[in-house]
């Protein structure tokens, strides 16, 4: 397996399959995916009244496919994982799912030009009222009350760019009380875990099997001199010591539901349960699941497809 370098797997899928489609790369061995969904800029534009933004943007017709991307370590370009991520894809018909075109496609990428060329695209970005996601390469000039947090993704999930994070991210905001302590299951960049440091909580304990969204994490807490409060461990939340106030997990649905008995088993009475990365068409799916394993629903919040359920033991 070559060093330095990532394959770029991308699958082109129906959208009714891509979440299925995402649980394949994720089994695979991403650590996280990218969706590019040509309906994500649609509703982009039908929300600027202005007209300004996206005069360009054209209807997205029914069934107009989208591409479902992970990164798998070293080059596997030839490797037979590629072949099984094909015919798993093929094999969503069976369960009822539409994943046509269903074509799989893998680049190879060196670790020195993704890291560098991707920085040219990312800038501060404001999340809620007063987070602020600041490239650590890039310059801001902090407003009264703003909490910043200095990030550095590498070659982890989690810039806030994703609606998911940012669903996660008011939540916390809003939600999370000064001394609780928090988990993050599958931390990513570590882009959660640093909010509710900076939030206000006591101790953060964070956790990813990829060890090098890990790795990530591990250095950001570090530029934001918050060794003191955050810990990463590689794996799950069997992984994480303890019981937390709150727990938020970025991740996907299936995921989701596998881990809710150790989510109510690690929760304080009271304690809060934030989900996100769950896809729209399986909201009452995670609904379910949730009062099944003993947690009320308290809110729920969508953007574009994606919907962040916050429920309470």
């Amino acid at each position: 397996m070559t060093e330095g370098c990532w394959t770029k797997v991308t699958v082109t899928t129906g959208p009714e399959a891509v979440e299925a489609v995402a649980g394949i790369l994720v089994a695979a061995g991403a650590g996280g995916v990218e969706i590019v969904d040509p309906r994500t800029l649609e509703r982009a534009a039908e929300k600027d009244h202005y007209g300004e933004l996206y005069p360009e943007v054209k209807p997205v017709l029914p069934g107009t496919p989208v591409k479902v991307i992970g990164y798998l370590a070293g080059d596997c370009r030839q490797a037979s994982i590629l072949a099984d991520i094909e015919e798993r894809v093929l094999d969503l018909k069976e369960l009822g799912l539409d994943s046509a075109p269903a074509k799989v496609a893998a680049e190879l990428l060196w670790e020195s030009d993704w890291a560098e060329n991707w920085k040219k695209f990312y800038h501060p970005r404001r999340v809620g009222e007063r987070l602020v996601i600041k490239p650590k390469w890039e310059e801001y000039e902090a407003q009264p009350g703003d909490i910043v947090l200095e990030l550095d993704p590498g070659m982890a999930f989690g810039t806030g760019e994703h609606e998911t994070t940012r669903l996660c991210l008011v939540q916390l905001e809003k939600r999370l009380q000064p001394g609780w302590v928090v988990y993050d299951v599958g931390t990513g960049s570590g882009v959660l875990a640093l909010a509710a440091a900076k939030l206000g909580a006591e101790r953060v304990e964070a956790c990813d099997l990829d060890p090098v969204a890990a790795a990530a994490a591990k250095e950001n807490v570090m530029y934001n001199g918050l060794q003191g409060k955050i810990s990463v461990q590689v794996g799950t939340i069997e992984a994480l010591a303890g019981r937390a106030h709150l727990i938020a997990a970025n991740i996907i649905t299936d995921v989701v539901i596998d881990i809710l008995p150790h989510v109510v088993q690690r929760l304080v009475e009271g304690g809060l349960f934030i989900a996100s990365g769950i896809i729209s068409e399986r909201r009452d799916e995670v609904v379910e699941a949730l009062d099944a394993a003993g947690l009320k629903l308290v809110e729920e919040d969508e953007e574009a497809e994606w919907v962040c359920l916050v429920s309470r033991k």
